[in-house]
């Protein structure tokens, strides 16, 4: 299976950029797909949201190469994950910090959704991973 990035219906799909099945009604194998999708940029998001809610850097656009972008990521990370490591245990059931204010912006629709024969094949290929006994969690019918 390659390496992919997960994203929502606002972004085209591409060979490393897998995005859900649009409709409704779908097939089940292609609900599976998406739940885990689904759950994968929930994960994303929230991963997220603990960051930003840690380090202003993530407040805004970083505005640097991404070369420096990647070191931010594993600094804060690294740095996130010491403090955990290092805390009081009396610091340790509250390890986030509530906030208001969302944490990921919604973007508008990315380019034209016109998605390469390879991508769908890969998207298909997914979604019989998900479905596979290889693939599948315990839980995911009971969630969909």
């Amino acid at each position: 299976m390659p390496h992919v990035f997960v994203g929502d219906e606002a972004f085209p799909l591409r060979l490393n950029l897998m995005r859900p099945f649009p409709g409704q009604n779908l097939p089940r194998e292609h609900e599976v797909h998406n739940y885990r999708l689904s759950r994968a940029r929930r994960m994303v998001e929230c991963a997220f949201g603990i960051l930003a809610s840690q380090w202003r850097v993530y407040k805004s656009v970083l505005g640097v190469s991404p070369k420096v972008a990647d070191g931010v990521v594993k600094a804060t990370c690294i740095l996130h994950n010491f403090l955990r490591q290092s805390a009081d245990e009396a610091d340790q059931p509250g390890a986030t910090i509530p906030t208001t204010e969302p944490q990921l912006r919604n973007i508008r629709r990315v380019g034209s959704n016109n998605a390469t024969t390879e991508a769908q094949a890969v998207r298909e290929k997914f979604a019989s991973y998900f479905s596979s006994p290889a693939g599948q969690v315990a839980w995911q019918h009971n969630t969909i």
